[in-house]
């Protein structure tokens, strides 16, 4: 409203000039869903898929698109057909960077191999997942809920090429993993609706329910064959105490023995980085934990890991994140409708038509 003059002003000043539109922060900590013991209906929760990707910040301001992973690294150089996505001035998103195999599923190792020193172009994509707005013009919405949040997001029509922004089921969590198991895709996570954004935290407002066990695990040290290399990893989990405890083997297929072995012996130590006397055996070589590897297994038991299989490195680790998950138990409702919804939202969701 136009003023007469300002207090202790000589001078008339018509309108107070808007203030300048702040920069938005360099990056926020996402935050990071806790393990569901299994899939679950709840008329509390959205659920959404899980993607096999690396989780990324994408955020745009007069400073320019900035694209970090969760630690706050650039992640611009590694994927540079991201550099031409428009956003609107203001806007920072949180999701995944995902590339696509042939069948237009989500494939992580296709991801990583575009972004090692013998980058391969295989796969569809780079492409980025927006599944949450938390700034939008300038503005901090961690504190609205989800269901605000989702809302804004879809309302701001940001899908284009390289940009995709994923449709969410409710209520019925268990037959959406189901049909996800079904299209061999890694799993869903639930999260509340009334949930707010808190930047860091793993939090069980977000559950992950998975298809199949999966664990993030430092690698400790390897067990080597000399005619395929390694055959085994030394996995560890970290405790609250900040120790390395061993949390059993992950076995190496042989197609990657020869690979992991030359992608680690830069890491090699001469001790134990495990707490407490660890048994030697031949074959036996120990490592800084430095490093944190994706392994499938089907079980924890005491701790150790049960039938474990080394997959993947992790590309944006961080050793603090690999803890053994004790999962979290939710209330079980009955499910709303069948398969057909489910179905529906996972065709819609992903990116490619899938074959």
């Amino acid at each position: 409203m136009p003023r007469a003059a300002r207090a202790g002003s000589d001078h008339p000043v018509l309108l107070d000039p808007p203030a300048a539109p702040s920069a938005l922060p360099r990056t926020v900590a996402p935050m990071r869903p806790r393990l569901a013991a299994e899939g679950f209906n709840s008329p509390d929760h959205l659920f959404e898929l899980k993607w096999d990707g690396i989780r990324a910040i994408v955020s745009n301001d007069r400073s320019g698109l900035r694209i970090v992973d969760r630690n706050g690294g650039d992640l611009l150089p590694a994927v540079p057909e991201l550099r031409s996505l428009r956003l609107p001035d203001g806007a920072l998103l949180d999701g995944e960077i995902i590339v696509c195999d042939s069948r237009g599923r989500p494939n992580y190792d296709l991801l990583v191999g575009r972004l090692g020193p013998k980058a391969s172009k295989r796969g569809k994509g780079p492409l980025f997942v927006a599944f949450d707005l938390l700034y939008d013009d300038h503005q901090p919405l961690l504190g609205l809920p989800l269901e605000q949040r989702r809302e804004r997001l879809a309302a701001r029509a940001l899908a284009q090429k390289g940009l995709v922004v994923p449709e969410h089921l409710e209520n019925d969590g268990e037959p959406f993993l189901d049909v996800v198991a079904e299209y061999e895709l890694e799993g869903v996570v639930a999260k509340r609706r009334d949930g707010r954004y808190v930047p860091g935290g793993r939090s069980a407002d977000w559950l992950k329910c998975l298809v199949s066990p999966r664990a993030d695990v430092v690698i400790g040290g390897l067990v080597l064959d000399e005619r395929r290399g390694a055959r085994a990893l030394l996995c560890g989990w970290m405790n609250d105490n900040g120790a390395l405890t061993y949390a059993g083997e992950a076995y190496v297929p042989p197609y990657l023995g020869e690979w992991v072995d030359a992608a680690t012996r830069s890491f090699r130590t001469d001790g134990s980085p495990f707490l407490g006397p660890f048994p030697l055996r031949p074959g036996m070589v120990w490592l800084r934990p430095k490093l944190v590897a994706i392994v499938d297994h089907e079980s924890v038991e005491r701790d150790v890991l049960v039938d474990a299989r080394f997959r993947a490195l992790r590309f944006d680790a961080r050793i603090d994140d690999c803890r053994n998950e004790e999962p979290v138990e939710v209330p079980e409702y009955p499910p709303t409708g069948g398969l057909d919804r489910p179905r529906l939202i996972v065709m819609h969701s992903l990116p490619f038509k899938f074959e």
